[in-house]
């Protein structure tokens, strides 16, 4: 079994503050309308998760930044990402010092909810150069799952009429031997799903 590079633990790092940092907030809101002792150690309890699981999803999420094969198109979706998640992470730094000096205040809150909002977006982003532009999936992976779905990128085609097939005249349009439906793709074999 080999193990994963240390970068790889760069999406499980990122659940804890996503999950951490909202749910202080609410207690800390919660804490400005009904003053207990008992809420405040709670809502310091889940600060402090949170700002755990985000140094270990910075440092993961750097070190992704710099290890993953990416392209140019990515790079700049991957600059924002890391700029967002760390100008977050700044406010949610000034929020927690706030939060610590002083008993629960709306300036803390307003910072909290700034830097939520701001992993939030980060986050999209994260989502994004995942599932839009494969990073993390090194390039030979990436060849093979192609190879796997057919060597050709799938596209949608309307219904055409039995008449139109391989010899239409409509470029990339063809009919898939199997089925008799109209198909079209960019290259390789021509068949529709």
């Amino acid at each position: 079994m080999s193990w994963l590079p240390l970068h790889s633990g760069h999406p499980l790092m990122v659940h804890l503050p996503l999950v951490a940092f909202p749910l202080a907030l609410a207690v800390d809101v919660l804490a400005r309308w009904k003053p207990d002792r008992r809420i405040r150690e709670v809502g310091t309890t889940l600060w402090w998760l949170g700002f755990a699981g985000a140094v270990a999803a910075v440092g993961t999420g750097l070190l992704a930044y710099s290890r993953v094969e990416h392209s140019d198109v990515a790079h700049p979706l991957m600059t924002l990402h890391r700029n967002l998640a760390l100008s977050a992470l700044g406010s949610l730094l000034i929020a927690g010092l706030v939060r610590w000096r002083r008993p629960p205040s709306w300036l803390a809150v307003g910072f909290s909810t700034l830097g939520i909002a701001g992993i939030g977006v980060a986050a999209y982003f994260g989502g994004e150069i995942v599932y839009r532009h494969a990073i993390g999936l090194p390039t030979a992976v990436l060849e093979q799952v192609m190879m796997e779905r057919g060597g050709h990128r799938h596209a949608t085609m309307p219904e055409a009429p039995e008449s139109r097939g391989a010899d239409s005249g409509v470029a990339g349009a063809g009919v898939d031997s199997a089925t008799g439906a109209p198909s079209e793709h960019l290259d390789g074999p021509q068949h529709r799903h």
